[in-house]
């Protein structure tokens, strides 16, 4: 889920002003109906609204959008949208918020366009070099990757709400420089091509009976989960004791060789550290205390009818 160059020309463009779509498109240069097309898929992403003034309809900057571009021109008055939200650019800020110091093996893009952005965004001041092949986020650019990860999560809530209706709230990961996986939480059950059920959804599957919670859970992917990504989700979306016993048991119960977890991109913000102590946990048979927990007695005991 990407914005194009001409979509951030738009988005450019109504920081400072509202116009019809005739207008943004003779003042960008585009035909008419590739600026409408634009414009309605901003749209759909909670980007950008049409407010009717008499027989003439005005294209606005959703007020998010508008407050997150503005500030950005505080910090960075020449710096355009087009520089940091085309390709991998957006998820490698967004990525990169939370990490103090990262290499270009940290990264998992390929090296040459890398170092492509990695050049680029140094140009810009987002990023310096304070020694040679380590890399660091300036903290006045922490605005940037702030929007960036706000843009990212509006443009997907807003599809994840047009195709699976009612979501109640979404959980995002940052955990890849080139894309961002989320889980999305609704009031009921639905079937839409690139979402597929998980957690709670799914754990009868896995030979968890799970009393209903009420509510229906959503990873957006390209292909089905694995039972190693529904464990992270389980993880994810209940940080609690509960969480953890469910987890333990989905892969006690199926055999799974939870090592395969310290492998995975996509951890919800869990971190390495609280996955590699879930792993020990599990592979010390409850030896070494994980959560709250000092045995594996609650695990086994959860069985059917799990609430």
């Amino acid at each position: 889920m990407r914005l194009s160059r001409r979509e951030t020309e738009i988005l450019d463009y109504l920081v400072k002003r509202k116009d019809s779509v005739n207008g943004i498109a003779q003042a960008l240069g585009m035909k008419q109906p590739n600026a409408t097309k634009c414009i309605n898929k901003l749209t759909r992403y909670g980007l950008v609204f049409a407010v009717k003034d008499g027989r003439k309809k005005e294209i606005s900057l959703a007020s998010a959008a508008w407050f997150g571009l503005s500030t950005i021109r505080s910090e960075f008055p020449d710096l355009r949208l087009v520089d940091i939200f085309i390709g991998f650019v957006p998820f490698l800020l967004a990525f990169l918020k939370t990490r103090q110091e990262f290499q270009l093996n940290d990264l998992d893009i390929p090296t040459a366009t890398a170092k492509r952005m990695l050049h680029k965004l140094r140009h810009l001041g987002i990023i310096s070099m304070p020694k040679k092949g380590t890399y660091h986020l300036r903290s006045q650019a922490e605005i940037v990757a702030d929007f960036c990860r706000n843009v990212l999560m509006q443009m997907h809530s807003a599809q994840a709400k047009n195709e699976l209706g009612n979501v109640d709230h979404g959980i995002y990961s940052f955990d890849s420089a080139k894309d961002i996986e989320a889980i999305f939480v609704t009031y009921k059950e639905t079937s839409y091509k690139g979402y597929w059920p998980t957690f709670y959804s799914v754990a009868h599957e896995y030979d968890m009976q799970l009393l209903s919670s009420g509510k229906f859970y959503y990873a957006r992917k390209e292909k089905k989960p694995d039972l190693g990504e529904i464990i992270i989700h389980t993880l994810a979306l209940q940080k609690n004791t509960r969480g953890i016993i469910y987890a333990s048991y989905l892969a006690l119960k199926n055999k799974y060789n939870v090592k395969a977890l310290l492998r995975k991109k996509q951890t919800y913000g869990l971190g390495k550290d609280y996955i590699d102590g879930f792993v020990k946990f599990i592979e010390s048979e409850g030896e070494v205390p994980f959560g709250g927990l000092k045995s594996l007695d609650e695990v086994r005991s959860v069985g059917y009818g799990a609430v």
